[in-house]
């Protein structure tokens, strides 16, 4: 079921220019039908429980936003792993490879099952979302869910082709393994929306582990709590 800003706005206890403004600053998954914003109940849900605890300023007298559960994208990454120089000439050899290396931070990934899931899902349409970045994943989790969530990220040799509709080869990968489908695409909005940053990127191609974790928590938390301010 879809929702409109208003049932958005009673939804969360905020008032619909905080919506708004959160709508502006790319701060919750919409979509837009007709002129008018929408949102998908289930993303929203998903955004609760997995945004970092909110406190909307604007609203004095109303509850916050908050999440027992959250947890950074960058607690993710340190789960999954960083991998570089992963081999491969084509886009299934550099996803064996990956599969290879991030299943001893995952022991519970079927390694051969999950290769064809996501090949499957590669088949309907590349996972790529630009500037050499690629998404791999499934069309659906219920056989792959993770007792927890967690993100591996891998740099690969050298570019491979990926089908992208920018037409770069890709040389980075992030692999999410979801708690639930509902997590993964939680996970997958925040990821995109960071990915949005000039210093991410920059990091990303050129900066080590560390600088990877320092620029993702700096970020995560500069853009995701801007709603509060």
């Amino acid at each position: 079921m879809d929702l409109s800003v208003k049932n958005v706005a009673k939804l969360l206890n905020v008032s619909e220019k905080t919506i708004y403004r959160m709508i502006k600053d790319e701060m919750i998954p919409c979509f837009r039908v007709g002129g008018q914003w929408r949102f998908d109940r289930r993303e929203i849900n998903s955004w609760t429980e997995d945004t970092r605890q909110f406190s909307f300023g604007a609203e004095k007298g109303r509850p916050s936003v908050t999440d027992e559960e959250s947890i950074s994208v960058t607690e993710f990454l340190r789960r999954g792993g960083v991998y570089y120089f992963v081999p491969g000439n084509t886009k299934e050899d550099v996803i064996l490879s990956c599969l290879d290396l991030i299943k001893t931070a995952i022991p519970q990934v079927d390694r051969e099952r999950f290769f064809e899931a996501i090949m499957d899902r590669e088949k309907l349409c590349p996972t790529s979302v630009g500037h050499g970045i690629a998404f791999p994943h499934l069309r659906l989790f219920k056989e792959f869910t993770a007792p927890f969530s967690s993100i591996s990220l891998c740099f690969l040799e050298k570019p491979i082709p990926f089908g992208a509709l920018d037409n770069e080869d890709v040389d980075t990968l992030f692999f999410i393994f979801p708690k639930s489908e509902r997590r993964f695409l939680r996970i997958q909005a925040k990821l995109l929306r960071l990915l949005k940053d000039d210093e991410v990127l920059s990091v990303l191609k050129k900066g080590s582990k560390m600088e990877i974790y320092e620029v993702f928590s700096r970020k995560e938390a500069e853009i995701f709590t801007k709603a509060a301010q």
